[in-house]
């Protein structure tokens, strides 16, 4: 009975053996591709660091140090003279966040920071010069000049933690968590390379050649930098060395890595022109068609009795010319602009107060799923666009239109997502929950507005389907033709040109809190857009590209006004 036990036992234990072994070797093979990966680094940075005392070699002490305090320099001169508005401009804070960390004193702090590092810049500038002069003076004076860099950048880094903190603890709700950590990262990468920079200026000095080089007194001792060379070159214990560095990078993972992912992937702010502009309304003259008397015409009347049809229409009776006259009743002749360029704040250089310099309007297309979101794209229909909108108001355009996905609306920053997204196709829409709460949160939340262009097929269907998932609670609304949409910059008396017009004479849109979050044009202005315009005339689609320019006013003027009061 006992041996019988026994042998079941030692079964077992076999069959969870054999199940353990595939397991096993597993994290064998994952220990073994990792010793691989750690020693390849490692004579990577071996390899890459003889490479470089090889390229070095053919140069002088004193060529290296003033190359390296030239360098230091300059980055010295750059923070002293612009760094301020230069960094301002970078983290892309506006002027609300400046005048905070202007009452906290972070401004003002900073100003005496750019005035020490003039100083600096003419310390490093003398050290540059000095160092090819072999005296133990020149050896002391470059340790100065590094020493002041040093604590210089690192000042520097106190800022870049500090304003972003003090900017999330004055106002969480504007300049939320993710915005900060996503500065830090930005600002600790960027300032990273100049801190390597003057740590390998500091530990060079720090060596018996050196020293030799420069005459100094004690250059036999025994120096930091010769010791740090030496642990490099050969430690005497390679393995204390490697697990110092393993443990050493997988701290910094831990800490590091997080704030990482966070900004992984984050898409580039949508820039609005900075500068105060007039609301610039087309000064047109309307000039009418007026329909011209013609001679009544006869109508044959036949014996009734003969099967022929004894009444001719008059073609001026037809529907199809009766439709041609009701869309083309309108002749519009541009005169002039007022003063005033587009934008708010009363000014004539046209702009937002609020807005970004140097800013460049772009052109988003909404990807989705389920049908052909990029319905001419390739046709150059919507940079046509953006090519008009610069030559009628002078702002500076993208180098070309883009899209994104919709769940992608997310990934802007606050605040500064694109006013309006352009939709459109001819087939079916599939969004899932997410992305229908996406668009919902973009229209009511971030203040953005739809754009959509029916480009036939069963776009008008799916789309509308769609926008009932989104704001169930709201209708399609008619937009009457006294609409500001249809006010600014341009007139259009009878609304929106009705062009194709596959689902409808009429553009039409759905409003919340009076503020319109989607306009739907219902005969594919798209068309019209691209070269060649799709068979319409000149006339016509100069008043598409017209429409498709209120539209963009009216999505910049609400956005703004929503989030910056502009």
């Amino acid at each position: 009975m006992r041996s019988r036990r026994s042998s079941l036992i030692s079964n077992q234990q076999s069959a969870i053996g054999n199940r353990r072994a595939p397991f096993e070797r597993l994290v064998a093979e994952l220990f073994w591709l990792c010793g691989r990966i750690h020693a390849g680094v490692a004579w990577g940075l071996g390899w890459a660091g003889r490479g470089g005392a090889w390229l070095l070699r053919p140069f002088p002490w004193s060529c290296r140090f003033g190359a390296l305090a030239t360098a230091l320099a300059l980055l010295a001169l750059w923070l002293g003279f612009y760094g301020q508005n230069a960094l301002i401009r970078a983290a892309e804070l506006e002027p609300k966040q400046v005048e905070t960390l202007s009452k906290q004193g972070i401004v003002e702090s900073f100003q005496g920071l750019c005035l020490v590092a003039r100083h600096v810049t003419v310390l490093l500038a003398a050290a540059a010069v000095g160092a090819f002069l072999r005296h133990r003076l020149v050896l002391w004076l470059l340790k100065a000049a590094g020493a002041a860099f040093a604590a210089l950048w690192l000042y520097l880094l106190f800022f870049v933690i500090s304003a972003p903190n003090a900017l999330f603890l004055a106002d969480a709700k504007t300049f939320d968590n993710a915005m900060r950590h996503e500065l830090w990262i930005a600002g600790g990468l960027s300032w990273l390379p100049a801190a390597g920079l003057v740590t390998v200026f500091l530990l060079a000095l720090c060596q018996r050649p050196v020293a030799a080089f420069y005459g100094a007194r004690d250059a036999q001792k025994e120096r930091l930098g010769d010791r740090i060379a030496q642990s490099l070159k050969a430690p005497r214990d390679p393995r204390w060395r490697s697990s110092s560095y393993w443990s050493f990078f997988l701290h910094m993972a831990v800490l590091f890595l997080p704030l990482l992912l966070a900004g992984w992937g984050a898409l580039r702010v949508y820039g609005v022109p900075k500068g105060s502009g007039s609301p610039v309304v087309q000064l047109v003259k309307v000039k009418r068609i007026e329909k011209k008397e013609k001679p009544k015409k006869k109508k044959f009347v036949l014996n009734m009795d003969s099967p022929i049809i004894f009444y001719r229409p008059d073609i001026d009776e037809s529907e199809i010319l009766k439709q041609l006259e009701q869309e083309t009743q309108d002749i519009y002749v541009a005169t002039s602009l007022q003063d005033g360029k587009l934008g708010k704040g009363g000014g004539k250089r046209g702009g937002w107060p609020s807005g970004m310099e140097g800013a460049k309007v772009g052109f988003l297309r909404l990807e989705y799923k389920g049908g052909d979101w990029d319905q001419d794209m390739g046709v150059n229909a919507d940079y046509n666009l953006l090519l008009q909108f610069h030559k009628i108001t002078g702002f500076k355009i993208a180098d070309n239109t883009d899209h994104i996905s919709i769940l992608e609306l997310r990934r802007f920053r606050k605040r500064r997502a694109p006013p309006f997204v352009f939709i459109t196709g001819s087939k079916g829409i599939s969004a899932s929950k997410k992305e229908v709460d996406t668009l919902r949160w973009y229209c009511l939340e971030e203040g953005g507005l739809i754009f959509a262009d029916n480009g036939g097929g069963t776009f008008n269907r799916a789309f509308r389907d769609l926008m009932r998932r989104c704001f169930p609670e709201l209708d399609w609304v008619d937009i009457a033709n006294d609409d500001i949409i249809y006010r600014q910059p341009f007139v259009f008396p009878n609304g929106a040109p009705p062009l194709w017009h596959h689902s409808g004479m009429r553009a039409v849109g759905l409003k919340h809190n009076e503020r319109w979050i989607v306009f739907y044009h219902q005969g594919d202005v798209n068309d019209a857009w691209k070269t060649g315009h799709s068979g319409a005339t000149e006339n016509q689609a100069m008043q598409a590209y017209r429409l498709g320019i209120n539209i963009i006013n009216y999505a910049f003027n609400q956005y703004m006004h929503i989030h910056y009061g502009d």
